[in-house]
Order: structure tokens, then sequence, then C-alpha cells
């Protein structure tokens, strides 16, 4: 999980559309269909890599390597009834300090359900060099899990996204007779997407669609509905602003990890949200407020169980809470992944991979930052004129909310008004704007007050047909309308 962490913070940090652009790990290379040759496992590996499948008692097991034997990825899947994780883990360790003896471990962590767990290795190789290596190991329901990845000492974060492509996309085909039974799930092939824009790139499953939202925010799923992997943002209201805009939600400034359960909640996308961990990310909160000025930032990353459409399932946000210093606003940005309950772990590989190879286009990455930067510098100065130009004690925005409350009371009273008398008004464009108006007793030009009474013309008939030409006529039923003809 930790993966997860390290891995969606420096995609969250690549979106950062204030700032300098961050660069991003580089897009694995081509990718080349494999068959292990006991056709035990189906992979994708570059162009030379090997891979070889092995066993060890009832552990399936799978290596691949470049061909130097720099970069190395180790595979383990099997039946475990009897044991723990723990011991499975010393166990692992045990046998890779019998060929490295001064291996030591680090960063151990282990998650609060006790099922999994994931640490990081040095050693030497015995060949003058030194090596690093991450390892993950699960044990659910009886079948065991261990992965790992390892690299010489210094260049593991730079080769981890090809490493993980290739982890992902490992489909075990002898996994029943391996796992005692159950079907391990098979990972698809993954493929570059870039956003019809440019402000992005990214891989994802062949076969899975994605939702564009401009500026580098998508939504991408299966089929299916579920996993997913977005980038996306939400703009917040405060109650201080004291309006209301439809679609817009409205919450104090809010901590990432309640914001999202907030945001989640008010926009039907998930209920019953329940945090495993919640960390706070006070050193990259400051990296980003060294650059964004407009008010506090926040920054944490969880884990999450919830209720979705799909049904039971389980989440993993990295969110930023971007605040303003009036407190009549602010935006929410998150990076994350997510897959039903009982099959997140499964998936964990395959979200390693499409985080790590999310990227901005590097010049559309610095021009948009241009442009919001300087964006944010005129509302700067456009806030710093109004304050100057308003009562030393009233805002010129909290007086402008008030203006605009107060017009969307007005439209409201009239729209009121005209449904319990039975009125309705009309805008004629052969006309120029002339409006028509219709009540009980029928219809009458504003302008000229030429009336056409009775049947069809009354407000239960009238179909806004104009009397005197051949035009049908455009009802006032929006605000828009009613502030430019009617007020």
């Amino acid at each position: 999980m930790k993966r997860l962490v390290q891995l969606a913070v420096l995609a969250m940090m690549a979106i950062l559309t204030i700032g300098s652009a961050v660069s991003a790990p580089a897009a694995p290379p081509a990718m080349q269909k494999q068959v292990t040759q006991q056709g035990g496992f189906v992979l994708y590996l570059p162009a030379g890599w090997k891979a070889e499948e092995g066993r060890d008692g009832n552990l399936h097991m799978l290596r691949v390597a470049d061909p130097a034997l720099r970069y190395k990825v180790a595979l383990q899947l099997g039946g475990a009834a009897d044991a723990d994780l723990m011991s499975l883990a010393r166990r692992q360790v045990g046998q890779i300090a019998q060929l490295y003896p001064d291996l030591a471990i680090s960063n151990l962590r282990v998650s609060s359900g006790g099922d999994r767990l994931m640490f990081d290795g040095a050693f030497s190789d015995g060949k003058g060099g030194h090596r690093e290596m991450r390892a993950w190991l699960s044990l659910r329901d009886g079948q065991f899990h261990y992965a790992t990845l390892s690299a010489p000492q210094g260049q593991l974060e730079s080769i981890k996204p090809t490493l993980l492509t290739i982890l992902a996309n490992v489909r075990a085909m002898k996994s029943a007779e391996a796992s005692g039974g159950r079907e391990r799930t098979a990972l698809p092939s993954m493929k570059p997407y870039r956003l019809s824009d440019g402000s992005a790139s990214f891989q994802i499953p062949s076969g899975w669609r994605v939702k564009e939202l401009g500026k580098g925010q998508f939504i991408a799923s299966d089929p299916a509905g579920s996993p997913s992997f977005m980038v996306t943002s939400a703009d917040v209201i405060t109650p201080n602003l004291g309006v209301r805009v439809p679609g817009v939600p409205i919450s104090p400034y809010l901590p990432p990890d309640k914001a999202w359960r907030f945001l989640t909640g008010a926009q039907g996308l998930a209920s019953n949200m329940k945090f495993i961990e919640v960390n706070p990310r006070p050193r990259i909160a400051a990296q980003v407020a060294q650059v964004y000025t407009a008010g506090p930032v926040q920054v944490a990353d969880f884990l999450y169980h919830c209720d979705t459409r799909e049904g039971p399932s389980k989440g993993y946000t990295l969110g930023i809470s971007f605040g303003s210093r009036l407190d009549t606003n602010w935006n929410f940005r998150h990076i994350t992944v997510a897959a039903p309950r009982d099959r997140f772990e499964d998936y964990a590989p395959l979200f390693g991979a499409m985080l790590g190879s999310y990227a901005l286009d590097d010049d559309w990455a610095k021009n948009y930052v241009r442009q919001g930067m300087e964006r944010l510098r005129q509302m700067e100065r456009q806030t710093a004129r109004m304050v100057a130009g308003n009562a030393r004690d009233i805002r010129e925005m909290m007086q402008a909310a008030y203006d605009e409350r107060q017009k969307s009371q007005d439209y409201l009273d009239y729209k009121r008004s005209q449904t319990i008398r039975g009125e309705q008004d009309w805008i004629s464009s052969m006309e120029g704007g002339t409006v028509y108006h219709t009540d009980n007793w029928g219809t009458r030009n504003t302008t000229t007050g030429e009336t056409w009474e009775g049947q069809p013309y009354d407000y239960v008939r009238f179909t806004g047909r104009n009397p005197r030409h051949n035009e049908d006529m455009t009802p006032i039923d929006s605000r828009e309308l009613w502030e430019k003809h009617r007020r």
C-alpha cells in the first residue's frame, strides 16, 4: 500500500497547476508478449528481458530480469492455509539472508487487518555492488501472494514504473492449481492514453473507457465500472458567501479526508465511508504553499471502505484542499484508485502501474501554469481594488454576494408570483425582444398594448405562438432572460 501512496504523491505533485511543473516518471518502454516455457504465465516484457517459471512445493514462482540482470521482478503464488503472515515473511526474509548475509530490512509496515505487509531491503550482491529491493506479502483466505522488485542501489525509483507494469500484466494460467482452487485475477495488458487536449498522458488496461474532464483530469474505469482510476477536482462555496449556485456544494473549508467524505456523499457517489488510515502530508503541503498563496493548503492520503453503486468498495486517495483568505470558497483536488472491496489487493500492482505512468505534458503544463499564475495576479489586483474602494469594514465581495442573493430572490419571487396568478411572459425575436404577457384573460403585447382575449390566448391554452407573426416565442423561464427583458 505504501507503493500506492508514493506513486500517488508523485502523480498529484505532477497535476498541481500552481507553481512549476513537476517531472513525472518516464513512460515504460514498449512491451512484448511472452509465455514462460512451462506455459504457466503469460506476461509482457521489454525487448530482451527474460522470464523463468518454477515451483517450490505448492508455490508457483516467476522470475523476470533484464539481459544484464540489473533489474528484477519476482512473484510467488500459492496456498498457505496453516500459516500466518509474519511467519511467511520471516521465511522469505530468511531465504534472502541465506544468499545475502548483509541484508538490512527497513520501513516494515503491516496493515491494520494483519493480512498484508511490505518492507524495503538493501544488500550486497556478492560482486562488489549494492542492491535495493521492495517486497509485498499478503495472506487472505489461506492464499499467499509475495512480490518483489530489485535494482542496483539508487536505481530502483527510476525503474519502478517499468517493473510495476510488468508485475501488473502477469497472467497466472495455472493459478487455480497453484493456489488451491482460487483463481487469481488476470490483469489485462496496458496501453498508453493521452487526453485529447494534450494536457496529460497515462497508461490503462486495454478495453478501459475514459471520461475526459479537461486540464489533466479524467475518470478511467473498466467496462463494468470498477476498478477505476481518476484525477479530478471540485469547487466548493462556503456558507459565508451567502449564495447557492446549482451544482456547486456548500461547506466550510475541510481537510482532505473530510472533504472527500463530504463531496462523495453530496454527489451520491459513496456512502458509509469508513477510513482505515489517514496520513497527513505536511511536507507536500509546505511545498505547495510556497507557490499557492491565496489561502491555506492541506494534503493527506487515506485508505477507506465505502458503499458505491457497484457495491462494497475500497479506495485509496491522495487529496489536497486549497482554501481562500476570504473564506468564501475553496477547491479540492485528488488522485484516486478504487475497486470492489474483496479484490482491491489483487489490483494493487495495476494501480501502482497506472499511478506511476500519469504525467502532464511539459509544454502544456508550463503554459497552463503560466496562465494560471497570471490569472492569480489579476485576481489579486482586482481584489485589492475592490477592497480599497469599499467601506472600511465591508468587503465588496460580500456585498456582491448579498446583491447576487437579492437578485436570485427577486427572480424566485417573480416565478412564484407568476405560477400563483397563472401568468407567463414570452419573448418575440421577430419584434426585437418585445415581451408578450399571458394571463387568465388572454395575451397582451406589453410594448403596444395590443391584446388578444379568450381562447386560445389565455394562460392555460396559449402555446407561445406569436399572434401577429409566424414564430414560436421563447418563454421567460430563466434568470438570464428575466434580467434582460423584465427586471
